[in-house]
């Protein structure tokens, strides 16, 4: 049957040009269109056919699968008696997972799909999005975005309390709009859940998980300065100590150096600080840091602003990073870098 009989012919030519190709199948026929989709039969070469409900949708959000499947269960008992399959111009990794845990098969425009007909298993993953555009998370994720930023700082600062967006905007001193561009995001991704007593996080891991994926891709854009120093690890961190107390410069460990004072899993022989840009001169003369090449032992991330030292502590006399920039910091890293994050997440953040 040839997809000009279909409002939906790209989809069609894309779901029958993947399934023709699997030996065991003869061939994708389109039965009839519906109001979000089309009715196909596929027909095995041992001439056994199953229907396939095909819904195509715009963008394939988790909320967005969870709530077609929710009414179709509810409008038609028997609409399982078709496979149900999802086809959209990209199904993230997020929403794949949705579907798998709906039992519902994907397939999209960008070369990703996973569908469990009968006997018949058929997943390819990987393909990136051919058709991205400028999408909201990157927006709220990216740390040049600072008013995003205060506001995943302030919501992850208590992930146990219901935010008004009224009072999330009056706080943080901003408009509604970007509270509500924050909100929609994480509730499309079904990671947080607005309900009348405010926005409430559903999946702590997630956003954090998430939002160091983009930091640490935006890591090369950070000014940071490689030094040295002479002193132990443990008297630096108390010359910074005692520079804050007697010259009132801010200095805050970050990375492992602060993650062992929320969670001390892991040795460090590496100093990561947070200091602001007017600062930087009289820091390095103060704690004798040279600038170096190569052997460093210290690294300085220089700030312009001050979005990165929000929620930060003051642990023991020593001022330290929050733990949302600790786990942010540490993920970076990889290796001991993300058993370090993870462990800030479980004690400090999903608390």
């Amino acid at each position: 049957m040839k997809a000009t009989y279909t409002a939906y012919g790209k989809e069609y030519e894309r779901l029958s040009s993947s399934l023709v190709r699997i030996p065991v199948i003869g061939r994708c026929d389109w039965l009839r269109d519906k109001k979000d989709g089309f009715i196909a039969s596929l027909v095995f070469k041992d001439e056994a056919t199953e229907n396939l409900d095909v819904t195509v949708l715009n963008r394939a959000f988790p909320s967005i699968v969870a709530k077609v499947v929710g009414e179709r269960v509810n409008e038609d008992f028997g609409w399982q008696a078709l496979y149900p399959v999802f086809m959209a111009p990209y199904i993230s990794d997020e929403s794949a997972k949705q579907c798998e845990r709906l039992n519902v098969g994907y397939l999209d425009m960008s070369g990703n799909c996973r569908l469990l007909i009968r006997s018949l298993y058929v997943s390819e993953q990987g393909h990136p999005n051919k058709f991205v555009k400028k999408r909201t998370a990157k927006t709220i994720f990216d740390p040049s975005s600072r008013v995003s930023s205060m506001i995943l700082r302030e919501i992850m600062r208590d992930v146990s309390y219901p935010w008004k967006l009224s009072l999330l905007s009056e706080k943080m001193q901003c408009s509604i709009g970007q509270v509500s561009k924050i909100k929609d995001y994480l509730c499309e991704q079904l990671w947080a859940h607005m309900s009348p007593d405010g926005l409430r996080v559903l999946d702590a891991q997630a956003i954090m998980r998430a939002w160091g994926h983009t930091y640490s891709q935006k890591a090369a854009a950070f000014e940071v300065l490689d030094c040295h120093t002479l002193l132990a690890i443990p008297e630096f961190e108390e010359r910074t100590q005692q520079i804050h107390t007697h010259l009132g410069i801010d200095c805050y460990l970050t990375c492992f150096a602060g993650g062992v004072r929320y969670a001390p899993v892991v040795r460090y022989n590496k100093v990561h600080l947070l200091v602001r840009e007017k600062d930087i001169q009289v820091f390095l003369e103060a704690t004798a840091c040279k600038i170096v090449d190569t052997g460093a032992n210290v690294h300085i991330q220089v700030l312009s602003s001050d979005e990165m030292l929000y929620d930060s502590r003051e642990l023991k006399g020593q001022q330290i990073a929050s733990p949302v920039q600790v786990y942010l910091d540490c993920l970076k890293m990889k290796g001991r870098g993300e058993e370090m994050a993870e462990a800030v997440l479980a004690k400090e953040i999903e608390k």
